[in-house]
């Protein structure tokens, strides 16, 4: 299996949502937060690169497939909240997290410039950097991509134009980077566990009931555990 931060993320949040999602393959509904944000970094990334703004958002409903909660009022109003800079866009990256595992990680990096890196927000809660190792695990990946020693990362938040920053070294990426191989170890095991145990999927991947349960399409589910 390939990782990214929001599979590892969520196996953590719930190992049993991250079973139904990608082991199971079960289907999630398309939610409007995850349907305009795609259309925003879609749109920023399009008018850096030097598309107008009304092409932009055009194209990027299309790549939201139309969604009915995403609107061209709400797609400008974001994109005009987004700060007037230049660099490579939407990089992706697949990386080995260690080299005897052959666990790799992959991801995008919505803004690269040559020693800092942005993330794009269009959601309504300010958090800090330190607060998911989302930044910190993108930030070592671009200086193992660059060849760095330390890279700045930035979280802005559209809705409210706030940028939260941190320069990370080495030793940050590598906290990171440590974390990621520790769920992805985890991950792989219980998958091995349960090619030869099929029965024990409940109590390999249990559900942890908290304030995400209302938001969560297998809900019910839980309740039949």
């Amino acid at each position: 299996m390939i990782f990214s931060y929001s599979r590892l993320s969520l196996y953590e949040t719930c190992p049993f949502r991250f079973y139904m999602k990608y082991i199971l393959g079960r289907p999630e509904p398309v939610t409007k937060p995850l349907a305009l944000g795609k259309a925003v970094h879609k749109a920023i990334e399009l008018k850096i690169n030097g598309m107008s703004e009304h092409e932009a958002i055009l194209a990027a409903i299309i790549e939201a497939d139309f969604h009915p909660e995403v609107t061209y009022e709400e797609v400008l109003k974001l994109l005009q909240q987004a700060p007037d800079v230049k660099g490579q866009t939407e990089i992706h990256f697949n990386l080995p997290l260690d080299s005897s595992s052959g666990i790799q990680l992959q991801g995008y990096i919505d803004l690269l410039q040559e020693v800092h890196f942005w993330d794009w927000k269009s959601n309504w809660k300010l958090y800090g950097v330190h607060d998911t190792r989302q930044l910190a695990l993108y930030a070592w990946a671009t200086m193992k991509m660059r060849g760095l020693r330390q890279v700045k990362g930035t979280l802005f938040f559209l809705r409210f134009r706030k940028a939260e920053s941190f320069i990370y070294n080495e030793s940050d990426g590598n906290q990171a980077r440590e974390w990621a191989i520790q769920l992805a170890e985890q991950i792989e095991m219980k998958k091995s566990c349960l090619e030869s145990f099929p029965d024990m999927a409940s109590s390999l991947f249990r559900p942890t009931p908290g304030s995400p349960c209302k938001h969560c399409p297998f809900v019910m589910e839980c309740i039949k555990l």
